[in-house]
C-alpha cells in the first residue's frame, strides 16, 4: 500500500479529522506523489512545477525534501502521517527490529505534545493500528514489528546512536538551543547518520524566517534544480491548506505585513539576520554572573520599564575601564508585577551601585518618572531608542570591548537579537517574534551610558552593515 493510500483509506487514516475534506489534502497528495515516485495528475504536474520550480519529478521519488510552507497548512499533521506510515509498514519479519521513525520537534513542550499527541491519537482511533502497539512512553510508541515512533526535541545529541526508517524535522527554521544558539544545522547533520544503514528519506516540513540558516540554505541550493536529489517545495499556507478562514488570513496581512509573507506566503524575510556574531559575543562573557559594588568606580545604570503585564523590568550597571566596558550586574523583575513596587526595587538595585540617576526608554509617558521620584531617584529618558542602542553596542561586541555576565536569559536574549534592513539607510533591531529583549535592552543602555558614542565604533558598525 503506497502512502497515498494509507493516508486515505477509510479504515486507516482516513478516519482521522484532516482527512475528512479530501480537497483540503490536494497540495499534500501531490508533493507526497513526487517524494515517494508515485505518478501525478494534470492538476498535481501543475502544482509540482508550480511549487519547485522544476518541469518533472525525479523517477523513483526523492531520499530527501523539504516542504516550505506556511502556518496553519497541515505541516505537523503530514510530517505524522509520514512517520506513520513508515513506522506502520515496515516489515514483521525481523528486519526493522531496534529501528526508528523519528519525528522531531521545536525544543518547547508544547511543540512536542502536540506532535506526540496527533500521532497517538491515530493508533487510539484507528483500530489496525492499535492492535500493532505493543509499548508507549511519554514521548515513544513501540510497534510489533519492532519499529519506536520516536518524538525528540530539536538537541542534536538525542538522536545519536540510533537507526531511522524516516526522519522529519518540523519547523526546522526555529531550532534553537535552550541558550538561544541555533541548532538547525547541527540537527540535519546528527540526523544524516541515523539513516545511512536504512536508506530512509530525511523530510523538512517548516514555516520559513530570514535567509539564513539550514532551511534557507536547503532552498537556495536545491530550488528549481531539476539534477537535485533533494526536493523542495515552496508554497502558501493556502495552496497547502485552501479551508483556511478569510478572516484569519486578512487579520494577519493587516496586522503584520511581514509575518503575513512569510506566516502564510511561505516567503524568505529579506534583509533579516542575526545581529550578534556568536563567537564575539562569547568572547565577551564573564566567568561570572554579578559584580559587587566597588570602591571608587563610577557606575551608571540603564533599565528597560514595562507595564507589569506582559514584559519584564530589567536593570543593569556599567562602569568603564580603560577601553572597556563592564556590565556588572543585571536584574529583572518578571512579568506580572506591580509596576510601582517594582521601581522601588529597581531604584535600591542602582542606589546600591552608587547611582541616582536611571536611563530608561521612554514607555509610560510620565507614569515610570513619578514611581521613579517617589522612590527617591531620578529617571531619565534615553536619547536612543532600542534599535541605536543596539547598533552602538554591536560594535563594541565585535571589538571586545565590553564584558556581560554570564546570565543565561540576557545571553539568550542576545544571541536572539535579529538586524532587519530599514527604509532609508536606517536599520532596525528587534527580538524574533514571540522572545524578549528586557534584559539586553537594558545592557546595551547601561552600555552605552559607560562608553558613550565614539567614531570609531561608528565607523566599524557601518562597516558591518548590510
Amino acid at each position: 500500500m503506497d502512502i497515498i493510500d494509507f493516508r486515505h483509506d477509510p479504515q486507516l487514516l482516513g478516519r482521522l479529522p484532516h482527512m475528512r475534506r479530501p480537497a483540503t489534502q490536494r497540495a499534500w497528495d501531490a508533493w507526497l506523489r513526487a517524494l515517494y515516485g508515485l505518478p501525478l495528475d494534470d492538476n498535481g504536474l501543475a502544482l509540482f512545477r508550480a511549487c519547485t520550480g522544476r518541469e518533472q519529478p525525479r523517477a523513483g521519488g526523492y531520499p530527501a525534501g523539504a516542504v516550505i510552507t506556511g502556518r496553519q497548512s497541515g505541516k505537523t499533521q503530514t510530517a505524522g502521517d509520514v512517520v506513520i506510515y513508515t513506522a506502520a509498514t515496515a516489515p514483521a519479519d525481523g528486519s526493522a527490529d531496534g529501528t526508528y521513525a523519528v519525528l522531531v520537534a521545536q525544543d518547547m513542550r508544547g511543540s512536542m505534545r502536540a506532535a506526540f499527541r496527533y500521532i497517538c491519537q491515530a493508533f487510539e482511533r484507528v483500530p489496525m493500528l492499535a492492535r500493532m502497539v505493543t509499548g508507549r512512553t511519554a514521548d515513544a510508541l513501540t510497534l510489533a514489528n519492532g519499529v519506536t515512533i520516536g518524538v525528540y526535541p530539536c538537541r542534536p545529541a538525542a538522536v545519536r546512536g540510533i537507526r531511522a526508517l524516516v526522519a522529519v524535522a518540523d519547523e526546522l527554521a526555529f531550532y534553537r538551543a535552550s541558550d538561544g544558539n541555533p541548532v538547525d544545522v547541527e540537527m540535519l547533520r546528527a540526523l544524516t547518520p541515523a539513516l545511512a544503514t536504512t536508506g530512509g528519506r530525511l523530510l523538512v516540513l517548516s514555516s520559513p524566517y530570514g535567509q539564513a540558516g539550514a532551511l534557507w540554505e536547503l532552498h537556495r541550493r536545491h530550488f528549481g534544480r531539476e539534477d537535485s536529489a533533494t526536493l523542495v517545495w515552496q508554497a502558501s499556507a493556502t495552496t497547502m491548506h485552501d479551508g483556511l478562514p478569510a478572516d484569519y488570513l486578512e487579520r494577519m496581512r493587516d496586522d503584520d505585513p511581514d509575518a503575513y509573507r512569510s506566516e502564510v506566503l511561505g516567503e524568505f524575510r529579506a534583509g533579516l539576520a542575526t545581529l550578534l556574531d556568536p563567537e564575539a559575543l562569547d568572547g565577551c562573557v564573564a566567568d561570572w554572573r554579578e559584580q559587587p559594588p566597588r570602591d571608587g568606580v563610577t557606575y551608571v545604570c540603564g533599565a528597560d520599564v514595562s507595564g507589569g503585564q506582559r514584559d519584564a523590568t530589567a536593570a543593569a550597571v556599567a562602569y568603564r575601564d580603560g577601553d572597556r566596558v563592564v556590565v556588572a550586574a543585571v536584574r529583572a523583575w518578571p512579568a506580572p508585577h506591580n509596576p510601582e513596587t517594582v521601581m522601588g526595587e529597581l531604584v535600591d538595585f542602582a542606589r546600591r551601585y552608587g547611582c541616582q540617576r536611571i536611563t530608561a526608554d521612554r514607555y509610560g509617558a510620565q507614569f515610570p518618572q513619578r514611581a521613579a521620584e517617589r522612590a527617591g531617584a531620578s529617571l531619565i529618558p534615553s536619547e536612543l531608542d532600542r534599535s541605536a542602542l543596539y547598533l552602538e553596542f554591536l560594535p563594541r561586541v565585535l571589538s571586545g570591548t565590553v564584558t556581560v555576565p554570564h546570565d543565561p536569559v540576557l545571553l539568550r536574549e542576545l544571541r536572539g537579537l535579529e538586524r532587519k534592513r530599514g527604509f532609508g539607510g536606517k536599520d532596525r533591531v528587534d527580538h524574533r517574534p514571540g522572545a524578549h529583549d528586557d534584559r539586553a535592552n537594558a545592557v546595551a543602555m547601561a552600555t552605552y551610558l559607560a562608553g558613550g558614542r565614539r567614531e570609531g565604533f561608528r565607523g566599524l558598525a557601518r562597516l558591518t552593515g548590510f
